[in-house]
């Protein structure tokens, strides 16, 4: 029996050695597509990490993290907690309805719910339209329902209920009315076929979802283009896997899908101006291994300034977020400039100052239902 244990004990240190020279000799480097990320670079070394030890923590975190089989082992795992032991909640994410959502209970809802009354938001608006009008701009609010928001429905009857948002909604709707604001809200067009107009693995609105946003905004505005904007546009899948812009992959779990987008057919020029130098309407980056939402106009930006060829066109200062890229990439064709804003990243002062110019027939807001009534740097700036 002493002979037994030793073998046993002397292939258990054989198999944990050659495991470690394993993961040091066979790393991977490259997309964690189940974490939405890369892996780690390697730890740099200095005097400073080695003295407090910071470094070799670093080096134990990296050593895990390129361990070729960590998204084999996460993929068995959620198998195991959705398939085997019938778990409909993985990585706080419910996969098994048509769309992959945020377990509520297990986030912070705050970042949801309502810091101030529709009233307050439709006297910060009304100020901000009379600030448009005053330089000559006139100003559309556009609204459109959180992925969340469009399929509260869909939640099982023990997560937290986010049917607040839709009423959140109405009470701006009226409150923007009664204050003379004008304003767009896309929930009736985008309510008749959610499943088709929002990304499965990710909070987004899909192409199609774009496209008829896109072609209600170019009517509110009254637009000479875009009479026949589903004529103009091609759709095009993108082979490599989908990341999306949030952690909401569940490897083996849920939907899966690729990105398709829409590439505007006619010949057309065009110079977008970012803060990190040139960009693209459509940033397909061959050397990257996976696509997400960043492919519509780069991706975030504080600041970019976009020109065209179209004789015209509509001038229109935009503001947003993430929401109001993919439908920038669709506006884009249809106007002769385009300047848009992130105020989670740019400054309130260039934003005016660019309205002040007296250079815009449009200013845009566009929202989505999880923070039209809420104060932040992107929502209420003054």
């Amino acid at each position: 029996m002493k002979l037994l244990k030793k073998v046993l004990i002397l292939i258990s240190l054989a198999l944990c050695l050659g495991l470690g020279i394993f993961f040091q000799t066979s790393p991977y480097h490259g997309p964690l597509f189940s974490e939405n990320r890369s892996t780690m670079d390697k730890p740099q070394m200095t005097l400073e990490g080695l003295e407090s030890g910071d470094y070799f923590n670093q080096v134990n975190d990296y050593i895990q993290d390129v361990n070729p089989w960590r998204q084999d082992l996460i993929q068995l795992k959620t198998i195991f907690q959705g398939k085997i032991l019938r778990r409909p909640v993985v990585n706080n994410v419910y996969w098994q309805g048509p769309v992959q959502l945020p377990y509520l209970d297990g986030m912070d809802t705050d970042s949801l719910r309502p810091d101030l009354s529709a009233q307050d938001m439709a006297r910060f608006y009304q100020k901000l339209q009379g600030d448009c009008q005053k330089y000559g701009t006139r100003f559309l609010f556009v609204g459109i329902p959180n992925q969340t928001d469009i399929f509260s429905s869909k939640f099982p009857s023990y997560m937290e209920d986010t049917g607040y948002l839709a009423q959140g909604e109405e009470a701006l709707k009226e409150a923007l009315d009664q204050a003379g604001v004008e304003a767009l809200f896309l929930r009736d067009l985008l309510a008749q076929d959610p499943e088709a107009y929002y990304l499965r693995s990710d909070h987004h609105c899909s192409n199609r979802g774009l496209l008829l946003e896109g072609q209600e905004i170019l009517k509110k505005m009254a637009s000479p283009y875009g009479q026949k904007i589903q004529e103009d546009f091609e759709e095009v899948r993108d082979p490599r896997p989908f990341v999306g812009s949030r952690s909401r992959k569940v490897p083996g779990l849920g939907p899966k899908e690729s990105l398709t987008y829409y590439r505007y057919k006619k010949p057309w020029t065009y110079q977008l101006e970012t803060p990190a130098g040139p960009g693209q309407v459509l940033e397909l980056n061959p050397e990257k291994a996976t696509v997400d939402y960043g492919i519509y106009m780069g991706g975030d930006q504080a600041y970019s300034v976009l020109k065209t060829d179209r004789p015209g066109g509509l001038k229109v200062l935009v503001y947003g977020d993430s929401y109001t890229n993919g439908l920038e990439s669709i506006l884009a064709p249809y106007l002769s400039q385009m300047t848009s804003f992130d105020f989670r990243y740019g400054k309130k002062e260039d934003f005016f100052k660019e309205l002040e110019s007296g250079h815009y027939d449009y200013c845009l807001c566009i929202r989505d239902s999880g923070i039209y009534l809420k104060e932040s740097p992107n929502g209420r700036f003054y």
